[in-house]
């Protein structure tokens, strides 16, 4: 009784095991990539999602918002001249999604005040010594201070695309 007791255990346990760990996602589509991407990225999880969009754009180079979606993902880890390629070749891809418009933009904008403030401080540096204060970051190995500069906030987290219009790719026997 104790031996068939155990014996069913270990084949319910290998079921549930081989049943729980296959997934049932085709990681050769660049949707599944895409979705997965943004799942990460709502949890901040970003170099996976970068990983993710990197899959989505090497599966589909056309796809516009899988360029847009890469390069949120790269601005968000700080690789700002990646993300300006990848924003540049959504755009290129397709100039009239308002959403790739917008996010490039914000980019833009923030890459401009980031060179204005960098400007700035190289211009005070050559002009006085610059002294530590408690609210600026020390570099340690220069021992330089570096203005204390928030973290940039990277453009809107990819979302999902909005539902097709009633008839589109419908199932319920609508227009086709």
């Amino acid at each position: 009784m104790n031996r068939t007791l155990a014996v069913s255990s270990i084949v319910v346990a290998a079921l549930v095991l081989v049943t729980g760990c296959r997934s049932g996602a085709d990681l050769s589509r660049p949707e599944t990539q895409r979705q997965f991407g943004v799942r990460m990225a709502k949890m901040n999880l970003w170099r996976e999602a970068m990983f993710r969009f990197q899959r989505a754009v090497e599966i589909e180079p056309q796809n516009a918002m899988a360029h847009n979606n890469l390069a949120v993902a790269y601005e968000a880890v700080g690789d700002f001249d990646a993300a300006a390629t990848a924003y540049r070749e959504a755009m290129r891809l397709d100039r009239s999604n308002q959403y790739i418009q917008k996010n490039y933009s914000r980019f833009v904008e923030f890459t401009q005040r980031s060179k204005r403030r960098e400007t700035g401080t190289a211009t005070q540096t050559s002009a006085a010594p610059v002294t530590p204060k408690a609210s600026s970051a020390v570099t340690p190995a220069a021992g330089v201070a570096a203005p204390a500069v928030p973290d940039p906030a990277p453009a809107e987290v990819p979302q999902e695309p909005p539902p097709p219009p009633p008839g589109m790719n419908d199932r319920s026997g609508g227009a086709r």
